[in-house]
């Protein structure tokens, strides 16, 4: 017990210099969701056919969804006319070439025609990157807000203690992808019942290495158009320009369900559901569905 004290101990002063600077960012939205039920939709090829499904009656998606990524390049984003819109990743404040256009389309389709209080919500390390992508977005339509995360993580301590970080705000499951950040989300704002779309996450299917040595990846997603085809796959974390080693992405992959775990240890903290929509999804954390 002695020892078990000690370590968390040494594990809070380690989580505390590592959420230096200490400035913690304010969910306007927290706990406002109680009783309502949340819909995490991410970009995953099996999305299209929810999407479809939505079409013809048979999905119920309304305002209290969560789209991701580059989703408002798909006129469902306008139609659903979602409150919540996360981005995590560096491409979306640089010139990231692979995908320059379509993020500065996206951008553009916000800023003209969101006519609803659409929260922003940017998951990143640092202020200065916040900085970065407000800038470099050029949006200035007043009915989108952008959201400041504490992307900040303390995997290692005791549950109870954790989940109380994690409910305060102030610290969250490293995310991986978008769609462990869309989760979060909706269970701090309260959403009892969460159901989970286009969360495939069977990309390590998708790889390969060319004769380069480079990662290769089919990236597909819910708006491709035409077949998808092996790309170099570039590593937009960093400063050179360069495709993800292997090992690199097998961890990112790591990450990613280790904290689709976490999130569902903390469902179950809050007394809430995530249930897993996505037809022959990889994810073994939560609680399945076919299609809902």
């Amino acid at each position: 017990m002695i020892k078990k004290i000690i370590r968390q101990s040494e594990l809070i002063l380690k989580y505390i210099f590592r959420a230096f600077p200490w400035n913690f960012h304010k969910f306007p939205l927290i706990n406002k969701f109680k009783n309502k039920k949340a819909y995490v939709l991410v970009n995953g090829p099996s999305l299209k056919k929810a999407l479809e499904d939505f079409d013809n009656g048979l999905n119920k998606f309304d305002s209290n969804s969560f789209f991701v990524n580059l989703s408002p390049l798909d006129p469902h984003f306008f139609q659903i006319k979602p409150k919540h819109f996360c981005v995590s990743d560096p491409m979306f404040y640089q010139d990231y070439l692979p995908k320059m256009d379509q993020i500065r389309k996206m951008y553009d389709l916000l800023d003209n025609n969101v006519d609803w209080d659409l929260y922003l919500y940017m998951c990143f390390e640092s202020d200065s990157e916040y900085d970065k992508l407000i800038k470099y977005s050029k949006i200035k339509n007043p009915k989108i807000h952008f959201i400041r995360m504490n992307r900040k993580h303390c995997s290692d301590l005791y549950p109870s203690l954790r989940h109380w970080l994690y409910k305060k705000g102030w610290f969250m499951p490293e995310d991986g992808t978008i769609a462990n950040t869309a989760i979060y989300l909706a269970l701090i704002e309260g959403y009892k019942e969460i159901e989970l779309y286009g969360a495939d996450h069977n990309m390590f299917l998708e790889l390969g290495v060319n004769e380069n040595n480079q990662l290769c990846s089919l990236d597909s997603h819910f708006y491709d158009q035409g077949k998808p085809k092996m790309k170099v796959f570039k590593n937009p974390t960093i400063s050179e320009d360069r495709a993800f080693r292997v090992h690199e992405f097998l961890y990112v992959l790591y990450v990613m369900f280790y904290s689709h775990n976490l999130l569902r240890q903390f469902a179950d903290y809050l007394g809430a559901r995530i249930i897993n929509c996505t037809p022959g999804s990889m994810i073994d954390s939560y609680e399945r569905k076919t299609g809902c």
